[in-house]
């Protein structure tokens, strides 16, 4: 009997055996040792004598080399996030707690950039026990800053009306403790100042002006085209630990106070304006009401007429903090973002009304929770609210923190690039609780981890909520060459991508964390190339949708994929879903390129798989690549002669060493399909027309490579099976 009739009949043989298979046979175990390997051989451990393997990334996360090593452990990383929305984001936590978003920076941002923290607390200190609280906090901001408190002149102290007695009579609508509160949160950002101060001690004062002036990080850095030696001037010289307890310390400082003023709504006067001047930007305090049909004269507020009929319209750049009762409001210019090195923190407590943030304008500043070399922060209680950007935009951090919360409200988000939960040597998140969302963007965003090791992500806890990242050229180029320049690459929704300069200047920097998370509501997730948790060149992406039925609409390099030395997972933990990819189509559903470790996984549900090429469980380049589907009756549509489905391409240089890059040969590979339980349909397609997948099938094992080609073995290995009953124990560790 010949080798391929001996391999025909093992084949017909376990495959009827798959119906009599334990309900708790771990099948990811079983999969792996048909072909000899254990779970130990998934990853990657580069070694310094990998000739020609990129070995000197700077700015790679504490979690990156692990996670790269053991693959498995994604699930978890992503799981755990999601962990912390579910539980700090949940609308129930912040009536009995008022420390979700400190919780949630953290766990979201501040851990997976910056070791050394627990989030035990942001150590606040109390407002100042005397009879003007606020004139004395904001005295100490003076005082900080170096500036004299009271001046003296022919011997005598000037006769103008001193600082503590106009904000004392400013002040004096306000009751008691509404003052006490506001006076503790400006004494906080005070020290939450001295601390991203101290971060930027070391710092050259040139370069930190031409960090802060880069607005094309999104277009400049992907493939290494423009360098700016600034950048890792500065990378080398920030205190981070500084600069992040600067950023607990402010939300911190910043969320207290909301849950404290919201108690006071209806007891402060109906309507007043006041302004107070401060060295690190102006404070702005807003009566719940607003009457008057335009703003104040020029002189207040920048007098902006408004707008819109019964909105107050401000221009609300350089503000250390503008706290709003909740007055229907219009915030132009950069609201909640740093505005200037001198401008080194911005709040936004908006506590109601249909708020816009940004409006009717070609092209906004950095605005609306953007930190830049500081801390940028907008907390929005509730509302039906609009956010426009441009670059920088809706939670984004450049060598700072940007963090946006909407609590409740049917919003929408728009911007171009850079935005919604974008970090770029820093953290960006955009978390909303509860609402049907809208968002939109072209590129750079949406839970976007992006060079230097930055953080961004974009949470959502409940709602039916749309996510679109652009995916056509002819809206706005990001033309990308995989798709013939039709569809954008967009780097976005859940995405870690870095500067790949191997092929430019030599000056590589890791991609950081990019993450997208939602826990209930039906969903739509629409978008372009390299999106939906997917990885770049050191970097990490994960895309988790907890509940629901969803849809996922992209094209290439999607769904659980990544290329050159990264990973990427997208997982769905339930409801009926779809995946499906248009246009070109391919390289995605756990697909991996270039030492990539890749997984989709499906919990529950009858779900729908369709993509035109080279996807579902497909290893190239030595990548670990898996669809794995768990319950329910599904179907996957695959084109007509392409690889996929569980499968490993082989090269040559796998089994023979090449004279100059050895490495591939000394690395493992596994292109995993797994589909348990259901009854299952498999079609292959051209055009319109469909017919029964060649390979497979339900109730049924196969290998690619199969045992007899001559390609089999070198450690390059593709299976897929489709099991009645067994389970994956790792995937089920938090479930009830």
């Amino acid at each position: 009997m010949n080798n391929r009739i001996i391999g025909y009949v093992l084949l017909i043989s376990f495959s009827a055996s798959l119906t009599f298979t334990q309900s708790q046979t771990d099948i990811l175990e079983k999969v792996l040792g048909e072909v000899g390997f254990t779970k130990d051989d998934l990853g990657y451990q580069p070694k310094g004598y990998w000739n020609r393997f990129p070995l000197d990334i700077p700015y790679k996360l504490t979690s990156f080399d692990d996670l790269f090593a053991e693959p498995l452990k994604l699930y978890d990383y992503a799981r755990v996030m999601s962990n912390a929305v579910e539980l700090y984001l949940e609308p129930a936590y912040a009536d009995s707690a008022d420390d979700g978003l400190y919780k949630l920076v953290y766990n979201l941002g501040v851990d997976k950039r910056q070791g050394g923290f627990r989030s035990y607390s942001a150590n606040l200190i109390p407002a100042p026990d005397v009879e003007n609280p606020i004139a004395e906090s904001v005295q100490g901001l003076y005082e900080q800053a170096g500036l004299k408190r009271e001046h003296y002149t022919f011997g005598q102290k000037a006769g103008y009306p001193g600082l503590d007695s106009i904000i004392s009579e400013q002040t004096s609508i306000l009751p008691d403790t509404v003052r006490a509160i506001i006076a503790e949160l400006i004494v906080n950002l005070g020290e939450a100042i001295h601390w991203r101060n101290l971060a930027i001690r070391n710092c050259e004062s040139d370069d930190l002006q031409k960090v802060f002036a880069i607005r094309n990080l999104a277009e400049t850095q992907s493939d290494g085209t423009v360098y700016y030696p600034e950048i890792d001037d500065v990378a080398n010289s920030i205190d981070w630990q500084s600069l992040y307890y600067a950023a607990l310390k402010t939300v911190a400082a910043s969320e207290q106070a909301e849950r404290k003023l919201l108690k006071w709504t209806d007891k402060v006067a109906t309507e007043f304006e006041i302004e107070i001047a401060t060295p690190y930007g102006k404070i702005a305090i807003l009566s719940p009401n607003y009457i008057r049909k335009q703003m104040p004269p020029a002189k207040f507020l920048s007098g902006i007429r408004a707008s819109r009929p019964a909105y107050f319209e401000m221009d609300a750049t350089d503000f250390l903090v503008i706290i709003d009762f909740g007055r229907r409001s219009i915030y132009q210019g950069s609201a909640g973002a740093t505005s200037s090195l001198d401008n080194p923190i911005s709040v936004i407590i908006d506590m109601g009304g249909n708020d816009y943030y940004g409006y009717q304008r070609k092209h906004y500043p950095p605005t609306t929770a953007v930190g830049i070399l500081g801390i940028g922060v907008v907390i929005d209680t509730k509302g039906d609210d609009h956010y426009n950007g441009s670059t920088f935009a809706q939670g984004a951090g450049f060598f700072g923190v940007g963090v946006l919360l909407d609590r409740e409200g049917d919003d929408k988000y728009k911007a171009e690039v850079s935005s919604q939960g974008c970090g770029y040597f820093g953290i960006g998140l955009c978390l909303d609780g509860t609402g049907h969302d809208k968002y939109y963007l072209y590129g750079d965003g949406q839970g976007m981890g992006g060079v230097g090791g930055g953080v961004g992500v974009l949470a959502s806890f409940g709602g039916n909520d749309k996510y679109t990242a652009e995916p056509y050229a002819k809206v706005f180029d990001r033309g990308d060459y995989h798709s013939k320049f039709v569809i954008n690459g967009n780097q976005a929704q859940g995405v870690g991508f870095g500067r790949r300069g191997d092929g430019s200047d030599g000056h590589s920097w890791a991609g950081g964390l990019g993450a997208i998370i939602d826990i209930n509501g039906d969903d739509h997730y629409y978008s372009g190339n390299f999106t939906l948790g997917v990885g770049y060149w050191f970097g990490t992406g994960i895309a988790i949708d907890r509940n629901g039925n969803d849809v996922y609409e992209s094209c290439y390099f999607t769904q659980g994929s990544g290329a050159h030395f990264c990973n990427g997972i997208l997982i769905d933990e339930g409801g009926d879903d779809r995946h499906e990819l248009f246009e070109t189509a391919g390289a995605g559903l756990g697909f991996g390129w270039d030492y990539t470790n890749a997984f989709l996984i499906n919990k529950g549900g009858n779900d729908i798989y369709r993509a035109k090429i080279i996807s579902m469980g497909l290893a190239q380049i030595r990548s670990n690549a898996f669809l794995i589907d768990i319950g329910g009756d599904d179907s996957y549509y695959l084109g007509e002669n392409t690889a996929g489905l569980g499968e490993a391409t082989y090269r040559d240089n796998f089994k023979r060493p090449s004279n100059l890059t050895p490495y591939f040969s000394y690395a493992k590979s596994f292109g995993g399909f797994i589909d348990i339980g259901g009854s299952d349909n498999y079609y292959s397609f051209k055009d319109k027309k469909e017919s029964a997948h060649p390979t497979a099938k339900n109730n049924f094992m196969w290998l690619k490579p199969e045992r007899t080609d001559s390609t089999f073995g070198a450690d390059n290995f593709g299976v897929g099976i489709d099991i009645d009953s067994g389970t994956i124990p790792g995937f089920f560790k938090w479930e009830d």
